[in-house]
């Protein structure tokens, strides 16, 4: 059905478009002049998907751009609410690691020793690590969600997709602005920026936020609840353009985030499976809420502590934590060079943090687990690009080297109350990775401005080594030395990606276009390597051949906005997550394994629309019908507490619902020189869908919907604004992450209603 549905995709894009290309042959060769919103049509925004500013809808790839005031209206502070936006885009979080997903590419590797399957950018520099990707959004001018592999202008680790973040760039007008929000959890957040011209040629513009909130899933006592904020952040930019040819961006950033955090795997045990005639672990089995406490090896009785099953309880005796801090600077440099632009881009991150977990969910004492990282990054790349606007042939070359150096230390099983080293199983491990890429894209128009073939090619070298070594920690389970041990490995990975397009211009506003792109991931080391020798050392790269045909629109003077796309990616030796249990003095505990599905594949349609239908009112939408499974998924290790071995094929892969819709209603009640008042409705309605390779009926999540409103009020002369906001106005509470484990299937559910009123002004 949905390669039918590919077909008449492609047919309706076409037809669409004819009426505007009937117009005049004279419009061929229009410059595509912004429509702004101030003309009353859709905004246009200018995107870097393609390493150069252009057009959204010049460019010939599924993209979702974000601006900062959708990012205000609509509270997204970081990464986990833009999915309310974008299609085809699911979040998921355990502990401090983002888990992002893209057209059925999720995030599940997010040891030291692996790879996000996301690629996350900031101000071009790569962050290697998925909790990075939990960076707040301070004064950030676009965020851009590129969907489907990125492989051959970005390269590491877009397998999925990528997700670019573009910080506000210092100007010559001397500006600020703060924005202040009170809300639900005795939410406390101040945000401010400054804009200051130093001199000609030179400014600088620094951004802060200072944010704290109480936990909102509670525990048995007040100390115990997570998901609380303490977070620090602060950007410097200076940007020095002391000719017409030349720029150069300068940032620093620091960024601190405290608190209890949110455990490891999950905060709570949502049940186990039991052959209801031996009353034993079955995999097939009947599901069983855990209603008590569950001895250490033993199944669910009728006695014990009671468990509360509120699914926004966490029911440990451990207080949790979580210290996160992150240095990162960063230099954009720009030379004009006539025909030609150089362009080198640095980046530089020195990041820790560390984080721990009640392992058995319950008020015993021990298990628990806990991991600290340390590591340090540098990467370079140098740009030649083409520069002549009236050259049908546009050309761009690149070299990209990344390093990344990364202590880690793991503790497991440790009593509670002592908080020392006695009776815990220490390990640790030196990974360090080091990656070569050579690329080149090239676009020739064959008509000009009309039709134009574009090709791409990338050579990665990946090398990537680890040292076995035993950890040292202090009083509060801290890192304070590590011992190599001498066994070092090392892995060896090296692929060529590229991309192959075609696009049409039916009129400078009508784009049709398909495209044929490769993806890779390299392969790395498990980190239960390093406790345990018998557990798999290491897995395979993942690749991923991906189709896709797409049309982007501008009807009625701009006033509509509608981008299509249909996509089939095809994936080999997916990169899959299994817990394996590891037994200890003091008990078992269980650590993340990651293995190599043979085949899978996604496939799927997105629709996003836009349309200004009168002045004042705006409405979006986005539509998104997807199909992801396993083609070919053998002999999986059944999960921990289970025996044998299990077949996924035909299985779900998961995150991945089939259907997802979201709506954005808004309308400007114009004031005259009162301002303006501004209601808001926000809806996103998903499937059901799966959180585990298992597919079984605890770790999915059915249908839902969420809906925010807000009412807000800005001045006329555009400096003042309040505004008052519900954010999953009927409370429904959504599982958000699952996993199994040894004490059963460890679950995280997302966030409750909040409410809030935000005050803002700006000079």
């Amino acid at each position: 059905m949905i390669k039918q549905m590919m077909r008449a995709l492609w047919l309706a894009s076409a037809v669409a478009a004819i009426p505007a290309a009937a117009q005049t042959a004279a419009q061929t060769a229009e410059s595509a002049e912004p429509q702004t919103a101030e003309e009353g049509g859709v905004a246009e925004i200018v995107v870097t998907a393609q390493r150069k500013a252009e057009r959204l809808q010049d460019v010939p790839i599924a993209i979702t751009a974000i601006t900062t005031d959708t990012l205000r209206r609509n509270d997204i502070r970081d990464l986990s609410r833009v999915e309310v936006l974008t299609p085809g885009f699911s979040f998921g979080r355990s502990g401090s690691d983002a888990r992002p997903a893209i057209r059925g590419v999720r995030t599940e590797n997010v040891a030291v020793s692996g790879d996000p399957t996301i690629g996350f950018f900031v101000d071009n520099v790569y962050r290697s690590r998925a909790s990075m990707a939990n960076e707040p959004f301070i004064d950030i001018a676009r965020v851009e969600v590129q969907r489907g592999p990125q492989g051959t202008l970005y390269g590491r680790n877009t397998f999925g997709g990528n997700i670019a973040v573009a910080s506000a760039t210092p100007t010559d007008e001397l500006g600020g602005g703060v924005n202040l929000i009170y809300g639900s959890f005795d939410r406390l957040s101040g945000e401010a920026y400054v804009n200051v011209p130093v001199t000609e040629g030179v400014a600088l513009r620094v951004a802060g936020l200072r944010e704290t909130m109480d936990g909102y899933v509670k525990g048995t006592t007040r100390d115990l609840d997570i998901f609380n904020r303490d977070t620090s952040y602060v950007r410097t930019s200076l940007k020095l353009n002391p000719s017409s040819n030349f720029e150069a961006v300068l940032r620093y950033s620091y960024w601190r985030d405290k608190g209890t955090g949110a455990g490891a795997f999950g905060y709570r045990v949502g049940g186990v499976f039991v052959n209801p005639t031996t009353n034993g672990f079955d995999i097939a089995g009947q599901p069983r809420a855990l209603l008590y406490d569950l001895p250490r090896t033993g199944l669910p009785g009728s006695t014990g502590t009671p468990i509360n099953a509120d699914p926004l309880f966490y029911p440990g005796d451990t207080r949790l934590e979580q210290d996160l801090r992150q240095h990162a600077l960063s230099l954009n440099m720009e030379l004009d060079l006539g025909k030609v632009v150089a362009r080198s881009i640095t980046g530089y991150v020195d990041y820790e943090v560390f984080r721990n977990a009640d392992n058995d969910f319950s008020l015993r004492a021990g298990n628990v687990d806990g991991q600290e990282d340390k590591l340090t990054s540098f990467s370079q790349e140098i740009q030649l690009a083409s520069n002549d606007k009236g050259s049908r042939f546009d050309w761009l070359a690149g070299y990209f080297f990344f390093q990344e150096d990364v202590s880690a230390s793991f503790f497991s099983s440790c009593p509670t109350a002592a908080r020392n080293t006695a009776g815990c199983a220490f390990a640790a491990g030196l990974p360090k990775t080091t990656s070569h890429a050579v690329f080149g894209q090239a676009s020739y128009w064959l008509i000009e401005d009309r039709l134009r073939l574009t090709g791409g090619v990338r050579y990665t070298h990946d090398s990537k080594d680890i040292t076995r070594a035993n950890a040292t920690t202090d009083a509060r389970q801290r890192l304070v030395t590590i011992t190599p041990t001498g066994q070092a490995f090392t892995l060896n990975f090296e692929k060529v990606t590229w991309r192959a397009n075609v696009d049409y211009k039916l009129s400078s506003n009508n784009l049709v276009y398909a495209s044929v792109s490769t993806g890779f991931r390299s392969g790395g080391f498990n980190a239960g390597f390093f406790t345990n020798p018998l557990l798999p050392g290491g897995f395979d790269p993942e690749t991923v051949t991906a189709y896709e045909v797409g049309s982007k629109n501008r009807f009625a003077d701009g006033r509509v906005q509608l981008n299509l796309s249909a996509y089939r990616n095809e994936f080999r030796d997916l990169q899959v997550q299994n817990q394996f249990i590891i037994q200890t003095a003091n008990g078992a505990t269980t650590t993340s394994v990651i293995l190599n599905a043979a085949r899978a594949h996604s496939m799927g349609l997105e629709a996003e629309l836009q349309w200004v239908p009168a002045e004042g009112l705006n409405i979006a939408m986005s539509g998104t019908l997807m199909e992801a499974k396993y083609d070919d998924y053998r002999n999986v290790p059944a999960p921990a507490n289970y025996s044998g071995t299990l077949n996924y094929t035909g299985n779900q892969i998961p995150y991945s619902p089939n259907w997802k819709l979201t709506g954005l209603v808004s309308y400007d009640f114009d004031l005259g020189g009162s301002g303006k008042i501004t209601p808001q409705a926000t809806l996103v309605w998903s499937d059901g869908f799966f959180l585990t390779d298992t597919n079984t009926a605890l770790d999915r999540q059915n249908s839902f919907a969420k809906l925010d409103l807000r009412l807000g009020w800005r001045s006329a002369d555009d400096r003042y604004s309040i505004e008052g906001f519900v954010n999953n106005v009927t409370n429904r509470i959504t599982l958000q992450r699952a996993t199994f484990g040894s004490r059963g299937l460890n679950q995280s559910f997302d966030a409750p209603r909040m409410f809030g009123v935000r005050a803002g002004a700006r000079f």
